[in-house]
């Protein structure tokens, strides 16, 4: 080796070292798509998560936390995630997960309540919770207030919000049968519900709600009205007893019917308004009568038995209703120390054939009609208390003039005007019975007079005459023997008469053979019988 010449390590560059570069491999590439898997589940979740609500129950019968779902028109919306006591230990507090998508149904009039089994007297209902268990329906309110705590219904509600129809009221003195879900009928056809009732404040009678469904809705008009249509209603007149009932439900349940009077071309009936406000009547009958523009009111005094007479029982005017028994009380008269019965009427003027006008067709003044009312009772115009059936012994007070009516006058000076009455026609009757027993009475005791008489004058001669037909009849008997020997076949009088009558025979034949000859041979009475 030279000089000049290096060593070769020296011109040899430095060397470094690499190391091999680290990759992922295929077995982390599933951790980390479940990581991410996860996580967007989770996003969506929270996403999809509504709102958490309370809901108040009076018990949680049938509901399980994790498990009992909300639903609406069968949608699940919801889950309850726990149930717990309410410090006052009166209800359980419920608490709710719903969707996202039942967040727009949270508002204050949304109403929950649980759907189970339940049997009522309108029917069955919740038979498929059976199997699938309770849940938690919802019905959407129409408010715009967003609300997260709500109150339980206990009971289903009859009519949910997507129900179309509309509510009324009704005003009546009692409830009746009614109760919740009894029918509502229009000519017989139920087109609604009751869906609820209440004391009214003053506490002067009880407040009805009724649903009607639509279309059926548009026949409620503000001139309707409304009646209890519960059980049967029996009524007996002049064409028999007649028997009414709405169907078999409202005689179980109860139930309200209604009519609507059509309007005249000029006044057309308008329909009701929602929530509008009617009177319940008790029957039919009170619901169509015609509502009295005009009242008076009178006083009768009677001084007979009111037995069978009623508040509501008709004044009857010759045929017409004109008016009604509005109370009947018992007076007591100090002077007389003696009972007076006393009943107001309702008379309605307008009920009579005319209303009574002057000559220029305008109604009469009150001081004009009282003068007329002061004339019609100069001419025998009275009150009669009357018997409108005998079977019942209803009775009623009839209005008519009287030819025997004794003089009497209105008395005005009283709050309420009195009017003369006439003697029932039943204490009338009363006397003419007393007088029919009194008269049979003295024929009975004549008639005890002529059987003594009888006993002791004709009984003796009576005797005598029969001993005399006794002996007479032995007589009759003792010849009728005789005769019965005479007439035996083998007795000497039959042989004789048999006898007797064959000679008679032969003697006839004799005479019919002479008269043949002396018809052929009349000459034969001189000259004799010819061959002879």
């Amino acid at each position: 080796m030279s000089e000049n010449e290096q060593p070769l390590s020296d011109n040899l560059p430095s060397g470094r070292i690499v190391r091999p570069r680290q990759r992922m491999t295929m077995i982390w590439i599933v951790p980390a798509l479940a990581i991410l898997v996860g996580i967007g589940l989770a996003v969506q979740a929270i996403r999809a998560r509504g709102p958490e609500i309370s809901l108040q129950f009076v018990a949680a019968e049938g509901l399980e936390a994790n498990k009992t779902r909300v639903k609406f028109k069968d949608v699940e919306i919801g889950t309850v995630k726990s149930i717990a006591l309410n410090p006052d230990r009166k209800s359980v507090r419920v608490s709710v997960q719903m969707d996202k998508q039942a967040e727009g149904l949270l508002v204050e009039d949304t109403r929950f309540w649980v759907v189970r089994p339940r049997v009522a007297a309108g029917g069955v209902s919740g038979l498929a919770t059976l199997l699938s268990g309770a849940y938690i329906a919802l019905d959407p309110g129409k408010s715009e207030t967003s609300r997260q705590e709500f109150v339980g219904l206990e009971e289903p509600p009859l009519v949910t919000s997507n129900t179309p129809g509309r509510q009324f009221v009704l005003r009546a003195d009692d409830l009746g049968s009614l109760d919740i879900g009894a029918p509502v009928y229009f000519r017989r056809i139920q087109v609604g519900r009751v869906v609820g009732y209440g004391m009214q404040k003053d506490g002067s009678g009880v407040s009805v709600r009724i649903f009607v469904d639509a279309p059926y809705d548009a026949f409620v008009t503000q001139a309707s009205r409304f009646w209890h249509a519960s059980g049967i209603d029996v009524s007996l007149n002049a064409d028999g007893v007649k028997l009414d009932m709405q169907s078999l439900v409202s005689l179980a349940l109860g139930g309200i019917a209604f009519s609507s009077p059509n309007g005249s071309d000029e006044e057309p009936v308008q329909k009701a308004e929602a929530d509008s406000s009617f009177v319940l009547h008790s029957d039919q009958a009170a619901a169509n009568r015609i509502p009295e523009t005009r009242v008076e009111k009178y006083v009768l005094t009677f001084r007979e038995s009111l037995r069978g007479l009623a508040v509501g029982a008709p004044v009857d005017f010759r045929g017409l209703v004109a008016g009604e028994v509005s109370r009947i009380d018992l007076n007591f008269e100090k002077e007389k120390t003696d009972f007076t019965m006393l009943v107001e009427i309702s008379l309605y003027p307008d009920r009579f054939a005319k209303r009574t006008r002057n000559q220029s067709g305008d109604e009469v003044s009150a001081k004009a009609s009282r003068d007329i009312l002061e004339k019609m009772v100069g001419k025998g115009f009275r009150a009669q208390l009357r018997t409108g059936n005998v079977l019942s012994g209803q009775r009623y007070i009839a209005l008519d003039f009287f030819a025997n009516a004794k003089a009497g006058k209105i008395d005005w000076s009283r709050r309420r005007p009195e009017l003369p009455v006439q003697p029932g026609t039943l204490d009338s009757l009363q006397d003419q019975l007393l007088a029919i027993v009194e008269s049979l009475r003295h024929t009975m005791q004549h008639v005890d007079q002529l059987v003594v008489r009888l006993d002791k004058e004709v009984a003796p001669e009576l005797t005598a005459t029969l001993k005399d037909a006794r002996k007479t009849l032995d007589s009759a008997e003792r010849m009728l023997g005789s005769a019965d020997k005479a007439l035996v076949s083998d007795a000497p009088l039959q042989l004789e008469m048999r006898d007797t009558l064959r000679e008679v025979g032969k003697a006839a034949t004799a005479v019919r053979n002479l008269a043949d000859l002396l018809e052929r041979q009349p000459e034969a009475l001189l000259t004799g019988k010819k061959g002879e």
